[in-house]
């Protein structure tokens, strides 16, 4: 069954506030037994506002790991690199870059032996395209069926996207579901109604990656979503 959580906001301001005090919190409580702690966050353009509020949160950034959900497999100063993103959005945070060889197979391969030691980390924040795809687990991509499989070592991927830049480095489900907290931020009606057809068990969704997500995560999953 779905463990989905619906936070619903009446604008986008209100919904980023009420989320970085949720990431925060969970940040600030993994710092009550860790000394090093880990979140996992989109890139893309929708939690622009959410980092730059958080940014100004007091907590020990030097200590804090970030990993993006998904990258673009483009120079790391491209303007498509969600990490690039990340890092000039949160500059105090010890950033992971997943291009971490010369090849994308050898750094999805690199990449999950980095993120395996930070099992599980504090927050885990997901965003959605209009597909349907979440991180850069795109629908009916080669290898996608595995990628989904929670039963699957917690592991990252090459993956393939229906536009430029095709080749994409992603976190697999398990991966993404190895945390202590799981969100997904998502704005715009046309978003949400998908979200519905989702929650609403809709046989035509059932093959989306969102689909999987919300209807087998093992933990709950809380939705924050504005206009």
């Amino acid at each position: 069954m779905s463990q989905a959580q619906v936070h619903k906001f009446i604008n986008q301001q209100a919904c980023n506030e009420a989320l970085t005090q949720e990431l925060a919190s969970c940040i600030m409580q993994a710092f009550t037994t860790q000394a090093k702690v880990s979140v996992i966050l989109p890139g893309g353009s929708t939690p622009g506002g959410l980092l730059q509020l958080l940014s100004q949160e007091d907590m020990r950034w030097s200590d804090l790991q970030v990993s993006p959900t998904d990258e673009r497999w483009v120079a790391a100063d491209s303007e498509y690199s969600n990490s690039k993103m990340l890092a000039q959005a949160l500059p105090q945070a010890q950033l992971l870059d997943p291009r971490l060889a010369d090849s994308a197979e050898a750094s999805s391969v690199a990449w999950a032996a980095v993120m395996q030691k930070h099992l599980p980390v504090a927050a885990t924040l997901l965003g959605m395209g209009g597909d349907g795809h979440i991180a850069s687990l795109f629908p009916g991509m080669p290898g996608l069926a595995t990628a989904l499989q929670l039963c699957e070592e917690p592991s990252a991927l090459v993956g393939l996207a229906p536009d430029e830049p095709e080749v994409r480095l992603s976190l697999n489900l398990s991966m993404l579901c190895a945390t202590q907290w799981l969100g997904l931020l998502v704005f715009g009606e046309e978003k949400w109604q998908m979200l519905e057809r989702v929650l609403a068990h809709d046989p035509t969704t059932q093959a989306l990656p969102i689909y999987q997500l919300l209807w087998h995560a093992p933990q709950p999953i809380h939705i924050y979503w504005a206009p």
